[in-house]
């Protein structure tokens, strides 16, 4: 009942219109439309404007109240000294007026500062000079603190303002008053007390006015930089929207029963729909609706049961006039926190033309297949890398925009850092694509040039240690070549040892120099340190993502404590390197697809990752024409061992990939 009284009250005009401009009066950064055209100084230029000309209203009517009731006083015999009185009120009026008057012209607006200490001197100093002529001075300890308070309450910008306001005050009774001789400081207890009480009253003035500017600009600063974000996220979701909107792909989500919770109009058309909500609507059984064998569905549904998700699964469809088309979908599983099965989603392509074209036609369209199963493999991870990512921007964003007024700003910077960590993880993303695409177009920039390698893996393993901390012994060691025992299996399961690689590799240079005749050369050896240092030529650049990538691999997939090892070796002009772990491991079936783009082990499905970093790694091994492989074991741990030769040229490289 109160409430509503109150706001019964509060729509009474004058009260409404009192409530305006008090409103008018405090410009915060929540009643800025647009942030990103005003800077912080601008901004407090009006504050310090609008809380100025409400400043002064207040102390003109303030003394005018005042003036009112020493008149009722005068009149009623009480207040004998009405001529000095007189004086002083008017000058005081007066010096308000001025300065109401002033603050509108655009003199005024740039010397704000001098404004604020008139105000604040003609409120106490007029009085003060009147009591220094008559020589009759008395601390009016009174009219002081509520000055001080005053400013700092209704004015709580520019501390250093209310310093000069607050020295030349106190300065100007204590100093100049002693100065001309008059008595200005009886040493009594009362009077200490209260010049103890206004100096602390001055630094709690001065504290709380620093205090809360710090904290506007803070404030102003925060928004600003959520504003740019939020500005950021609508360019970002609108860029995404328009993927999904115009995707030549038909993109869906249904349910297990049957029902399609969304698609894009390139479904809805390759069904004979005329939008997605009309198919949505009209669609209520998937398996008998849309494919023309039930058996096909139930194919599909026990082939993602089984391994979470489907590629290129080509069925005969029914479109809504009857007609029958091919489609080829690539779908996965949607589970729930708990591992529950609660949606498919994927998308679905339209095939008849490939499945009805001539024969003479098909090597066309199978690199057009191969084509777009990279395309399709882009798309289904880009919907499930990004939905996340832009869920958490757009919920961080609503929330500071709905309660930041109601949270500390600790919790403030929480909300933010989570929307910048998100865009730094979509960013890195990106830029992991994009070194995929600037690889497979050949654009890539790749500079051999002289290295010292055991510095440079001293330094890569330092550069880890410090953002990693002690969680993990990482550690580099120079080994001799006779120390590699590893052994790989090739296509064929046979074991092939690291020489032999390199021997082979050595056999097939040698043809080619000899025209086909190869001298095998005398017992392998290891080369001097100075021998080494004379002919490493590698991609400093490559070199440390390669290493970067392998190491980080290594923390993020070992537990806390555990021991993770670079190792390099010398053997024939070659370089090797080897990264050891004690993680999780891989799967041995699944270890042939680590290269693969956006390829996961089923057992790391759960940690963070997009599945380009090792694609990326294969990458630029590639180009310095080495060998990566890798050899692990499921709750043992891992090694990647990278062959790398040390005195290729960049010409030598540009002719053999171009061979290639």
């Amino acid at each position: 009942m109160l409430n509503g009284w109150l706001k019964k009250l509060q729509r009474l005009s004058p009260i409404e219109k009192i409530l305006s401009y008090l409103d008018s009066a405090n410009p915060t950064s929540e009643n800025c439309t647009d942030l990103t055209n005003v800077s912080y100084p601008q901004w407090q230029h009006r504050f310090l404007i609008a809380r100025l000309n409400l400043t002064l209203w207040l102390a003109f009517f303030f003394f005018l109240s005042k003036s009112i009731l020493s008149l009722i006083f005068f009149i009623l015999g009480k207040y004998p000294r009405l001529e000095e009185w007189e004086i002083i009120i008017i000058l005081v009026h007066l010096t308000l007026l001025g300065c109401i008057f002033i603050l509108r012209t655009s003199w005024g607006e740039r010397h704000l500062g001098l404004i604020f200490l008139c105000f604040s001197w003609s409120v106490t100093m007029i009085e003060q000079i009147s009591d220094t002529v008559t020589r009759n001075v008395n601390p009016d300890f009174f009219v002081w603190m509520l000055t001080f308070f005053s400013q700092a309450t209704l004015i709580p910008v520019r501390w250093f303002l209310h310093v000069i306001s607050q020295f030349t005050i106190l300065g100007y009774y204590f100093g100049v008053n002693q100065i001309l001789g008059l008595d200005v400081a009886p040493l009594d207890w009362n009077f200490m007390k209260m010049c103890l009480g206004i100096f602390w009253v001055c630094l709690i003035c001065d504290i709380s006015v620093y205090l809360y500017e710090s904290l506007q600009k803070t404030e102003f600063n925060t928004r600003l930089q959520l504003e740019a974000a939020y500005q950021k996220l609508n360019s970002t979701e609108a860029k995404y929207r328009s993927i999904f909107e115009n995707s030549v792909e038909g993109i869906f989500q249904s349910t297990l029963d049957g029902h399609y919770l969304y698609g894009n109009p390139t479904l809805a058309d390759i069904f004979g729909y005329d939008s997605p909500e009309d198919m949505m609507a009209k669609v209520s059984d998937i398996g008998k609706q849309i494919y023309v064998n039930p058996n096909s569905r139930d194919e599909f549904i026990d082939l993602i049961s089984r391994d979470g998700s489907v590629l290129k699964f080509e069925y005969q469809a029914y479109r809504a006039d009857g007609s029958v088309i091919w489609v080829s979908e690539n779908a996965r599983a949607v589970r729930d926190p708990e591992g529950n099965l609660i949606a498919y989603e994927g998308d679905i392509e339209d095939i008849s033309e490939r499945k009805w074209a001539e024969t003479e036609r098909k090597k066309a369209l199978e690199i057009e297949k191969e084509l777009n199963q990279l395309k399709s493999q882009f798309i289904s991870m880009a919907s499930h890398e990004f939905r996340t990512p832009l869920t958490t921007i757009l919920a961080s964003a609503e929330a500071l925009e709905h309660y930041s007024h109601k949270w500390n700003e600790e919790k403030k910077l929480t909300y933010l850092r989570r929307i910048q960590a998100t865009t730094q993880h979509m960013t890195e993303l990106l830029n992991d694509i994009l070194v995929i695409g600037k690889k497979e177009s050949g654009n890539f920039d790749f500079n051999p040039a002289p290295l010292d390698l055991e510095n440079f893996c001293r330094d890569v393993i330092e550069d880890i240690k410090l953002s990693i901390g002690s969680q993990y012994s990482l550690n580099f060691v120079l080994q001799e070549a006779k120390q590699l025992t590893t052994n790989f299996s090739d296509k064929d399961g046979m074991n092939i040892s690291i020489l032999n690689i390199i021997q082979s590799d050595l056999i097939k240079q040698e043809k080619r120099q000899n025209n086909g005749i190869y001298n095998a050369p005398p017992e392998s050896k290891n080369e001097s340190r100075e021998q080494i240092c004379e002919l490493v030529l590698i991609d400093e650049k490559l070199l440390q993502h390669i290493l970067s990538n392998l190491l980080w691999n290594a923390v993020k997939y070992s537990p806390q404590g555990s021991h993770i090892f670079l190792k390099l070796s010398y053997l024939n002009n070659y370089a090797i390197f080897q990264i050891q772990d004690e993680g999780m491991g891989i799967p041995a079936a699944e270890q042939k697809y680590l290269f693969d783009s956006f390829y996961r082990a089923q057992n790391a499905i759960n940690i963070s990752g997009t599945g380009l970093g090792l694609t990326i790694v294969k990458n630029f091994v590639d180009l310095h024409r080495g060998k990566i492989f890798v050899e692990s074991e499921v709750g043992v741990g891992t090694t990647f061992t990278v062959i790398l030769p040390l005195n290729l040229e960049k010409d030598n490289i540009d002719e053999k990939n171009s061979s290639d």
